[in-house]
């Protein structure tokens, strides 16, 4: 089985590689061939998350839709960097209005959390390594919600179905992910934790099937808020959805957590938090119109450094393969 894999993955790059050079006629050995469809494309950091979204536009859904499934998708697949808890930032061109348009779904941080608080308790320090003292709000939720309810077609039950059943039945889990749970003190510092990242008392290893059923209740939870909501209209059901989490249960059940292991996330913290939909910060460059988010992270200060570096580029697309992209190709 191990021989047959490594053939096929094998020939599947060689295959890749001679299309490369066929489709673009460079002389230049390039691993990431010009790839052309007819109907949609989708590209995501986790193959996973890439045919989540796949499957939702296979289903009839749109854009918006596949966005909202594919990020779900992450926060199970590559719960690191994606997790439930992640904010979202999002560029969104609204093709009826003919606008461009800015999601920002960073979090707040606890009302609690103020300087004084932190000058007193921790040095002046905000500690990085305990997320109950220096995350914020997540705001992913709210981000999806957003997508759904203006531009969106389908429902959270539709959109979720994919990472529930990643949760649920497992995935192998890739090298970076288990090295960020052996890595991580946070995780091992709380039963509830252990119990989804160490099932069998040790981190999993590269390959090792990885569940998170806590996780798919979650999910399933939204579901249910939409279900129960459905007589209300798909609006009203999908705002149903958005406040178990910012208002219901799931928000206490946080909040109740974070207060009991001496965090500074309240309920309040949840229940007040709202995305914000705004005009982005724009650029003319060499008659191209560049955006970026007007009010998240670096958004304005990227506008003006990154198109300083485009025209020393020439192939973007042409970097070496990483071990992270043919295990992408492999799996």
């Amino acid at each position: 089985m191990r021989k047959t894999r490594i053939f096929v993955c094998c020939f599947m790059l060689f295959a890749l590689e001679m299309a490369g050079q066929e489709d673009t006629g460079s002389r230049q050995k390039n691993m990431r061939p010009v790839i052309r469809g007819r109907h949609y494309a989708v590209a995501s950091m986790k193959p996973e998350s890439t045919m989540a979204a796949e499957r939702i536009l296979q289903a009839g859904g749109n854009a918006f839709d596949a966005a909202v499934a594919g990020q779900a998708a992450l926060s199970v697949v590559d719960a690191a960097a994606n997790g439930l808890g992640s904010d979202a930032v999002l560029l969104v061109y609204d093709s009826r209005a003919k606008k461009v348009l800015s999601i920002n779904a960073e979090g707040t941080a606890p009302r609690l959390a103020t300087i004084d608080w932190y000058k007193k308790n921790q040095g002046g320090k905000i500690p990085v390594d305990d997320g109950l003292l220096s995350g914020t709000v997540p705001g992913a939720v709210d981000a999806w919600y957003l997508l759904l309810d203006r531009w969106g077609t389908m429902t959270f039950a539709e959109v979720l179905r994919p990472a529930i059943e990643l949760a649920e039945e497992g995935f192998p889990i890739g090298d970076q992910f288990a090295r960020a749970i052996a890595a991580s003190r946070k995780l091992a510092k709380y039963p509830s934790s252990v119990k989804v990242y160490y099932p069998d008392g040790k981190p999993p290893k590269p390959g090792d099937i990885f569940r998170n059923p806590d996780l798919a209740r979650t999910l399933k939870k939204l579901v249910e808020a939409e279900k129960a909501g459905a007589a209300k209209g798909r609006s009203e059901a999908l705002r149903a959805a958005r406040d178990r989490f910012y208002k219901g249960d799931i928000a206490r059940e946080l909040a109740r957590f974070s207060e009991e292991n001496g965090g500074l996330f309240r309920y309040d913290d949840f229940a007040t938090y709202s995305a914000k939909v705004e005009d982005p910060v724009r650029i003319d460059y060499r008659g191209y119109q560049i955006y970026k988010n007007a009010s998240a992270s670096q958004g304005p200060a990227e506008l003006f450094r990154r198109p300083r570096q485009i025209p020393g580029r020439r192939r973007l697309h042409s970097y070496p393969l990483r071990r992270a992209a043919l295990e992408g190709v492999c799996r």
